[in-house]
């Protein structure tokens, strides 16, 4: 094991205002040529892929959770065709190292450095489907609420066709980008993202199969890294009281910071240093329950205790209650993982990259004094509007109930700077929060030793949780795998022979 002296890395500043703000890139006809190089360097180098959509509608929510699971794929693959894709995010985690150290402190004694070190680059593209389709009331007021520019999608949306390729297609477009990620073989994680899938492949790949085992053999041929959801791990293999993406991954981010103050295997994320002026780049706060003071910054107001459990409240704004996310998973915490670790230090804010724990304590702590004087100043304001502005909506790419589709949808307020509050409702923002909440459940599962191996399920010790996708309503879930009953289609065969010929060219 290497000690890292802290004394000599003294000079180190760290920049907390960028540490702490995730770039998303979006992308639209205006500069997707130009940045497309980015995607592929990204996507190549990436260890796993989070993917997450935003859709034009979702149809009859009976239909797509009917208790028939190939009536349901069937259902699904409808709603595919009659729909569409209006926004795709991708959420690229490199790890660029595991960390086994030991840094001696300025008491003289040593502390343990356990980490899983990722780059992270995060995309959002606008993509505007060429070819007819329907759109649902209620979702676009959802996006629209939640701060969707309907007139860049019109404007500048990349524009796509559904189906299988057509003919003499040579100019670079949104389908492209799913292909490298088939070329390149990636893990694809997702968040109760059976539909999620479909969409992908109906949008992007090809003509969907008109059986759900064919759609499976072809999702195992397409991905032989294997498919990863977010909501089955939690449904099946995690103990929390609630598994809606913003309840986990906000829930994720604390267990994370305990972990890494009780010296265990955790995350640590690091992003590109993209300049804070730059074009086409929203920054987003992504670490607001570590300064969430339930003193300070509480609303007055008692849990929904449907919004806490479930991700939606059919009383939506006009609910007298909380649906503050920081305070939902503060008070859902378990009394022992509130208290301090046993090595009797206090998590003061989490480390993303740097090792140098005491230069980091001190920034966190200059940053949340100032947080507290502005907080002062605005007391007054803050009890004229006593109702959260976090408040989830209605639409979400998932296959469960409507209101647990709604659950898993992500919203916030946007303002009009390129600083977006945090989680605007955006697709990349969404993808990333889905693959911290993988790397994070990677991390703890301790089994990742090394960056020099590929994301196998053997080598992530997920052979439980792969290609397994969460079905509402069910105990089982959608298995990702070829069977001796099904072929995979002649669409795909077609389509993936020749990403893999071009791949060896």
């Amino acid at each position: 094991m290497t000690i890292f002296k802290v004394k000599y890395l003294k000079n180190l500043r760290v920049r907390t205002s960028t540490m702490e703000k995730l770039p998303v890139i979006e992308v639209s006809e205006e500069n997707f040529v130009s940045v497309l190089p980015a995607i592929r360097d990204a996507i190549s180098k990436a260890s796993f892929v989070a993917i997450d959509c935003e859709l034009s509608g979702l149809g009859q929510r009976k239909k797509i959770n009917y208790p028939e699971i190939d009536f349901r794929y069937q259902y699904m693959a409808e709603v595919a065709r009659k729909y569409a894709v209006v926004s795709l995010g991708l959420s690229c985690f490199t790890c660029k190292s595991v960390s086994n150290l030991k840094i001696e402190n300025k008491e003289g004694g040593c502390g343990q450095v356990l980490s899983h070190d990722y780059l992270v680059q995060t995309f959002n593209f606008i993509t505007l489907c060429s070819d007819d389709f329907t759109v649902e009331c209620n979702s676009f007021k959802f996006l629209e609420r939640h701060g969707f520019d309907f007139n860049k999608l019109y404007a500048k949306g990349l524009q796509y066709y559904k189906g299988c390729d057509k003919e003499k297609e040579e100019n670079p477009n949104i389908r492209h980008v799913l292909s490298n990620i088939l070329e390149h073989r990636k893990p694809v994680v997702v968040h109760n993202g059976l539909l999620d899938l479909v969409y992908l492949y109906q949008a992007f790949y090809a003509e969907l199969p008109k059986k759900s085992e064919t759609f499976a053999a072809d999702l195992s041929d397409m991905f032989p890294c294997g498919v990863y959801d977010t909501k089955y791990i939690a449904e099946f293999h995690q103990s929390v009281p609630a598994t809606y993406l913003e309840y986990l991954y906000t829930k994720m981010q604390l267990k994370n910071a305990h972990r890494e103050v009780s010296e265990k295997w955790h995350v640590r994320v690091t992003f590109p240093p993209y300049p804070s002026n730059l074009a086409n780049i929203d920054w987003y706060p992504y670490l607001q329950i570590h300064s969430y003071d339930a003193k300070n910054d509480d609303d007055g107001l008692e849990v929904c205790d449907t919004y806490a459990y479930h991700g939606w409240c059919s009383k939506g704004s006009e609910c007298g209650n909380s649906h503050n996310i920081n305070k939902i998973v503060k008070q859902l915490q378990p009394k022992a993982a509130k208290k301090s670790s046993s090595t009797g230090r206090k998590y003061s804010g989490p480390k993303t990259g740097s090792l140098v724990h005491i230069i980091q304590q001190a920034a966190r702590k200059e940053e949340m004094e100032n947080n507290k004087r502005t907080n002062e100043d605005l007391e007054p304001d803050r009890k004229k509007n006593k109702i959260s502005s976090v408040r989830s909506g209605s639409m979400k790419n998932g296959n469960e109930s409507c209101q647990e589709h709604n659950s898993d949808s992500k919203s916030s307020g946007i303002n009009n700077q390129n600083s977006k509050n945090a989680g605007s409702h955006k697709a990349g923002y969404d993808a990333f929060m889905t693959g911290f909440i993988f790397a994070s459940y990677v991390a703890e599962k301790g089994v990742l030793s090394t960056k020099n191996i590929s994301y196998t399920a053997d080598s992530l010790g997920l052979s439980e949780e792969n290609n397994k996708m969460y079905l509402v309503g069910k105990n089982i879930p959608f298995l990702i795998r070829t069977s001796a009953y099904a072929n995979m289609s002649t669409n795909h065969m077609s389509k993936i022979a020749k990403i893999r010929n071009d791949c060896t060219r």
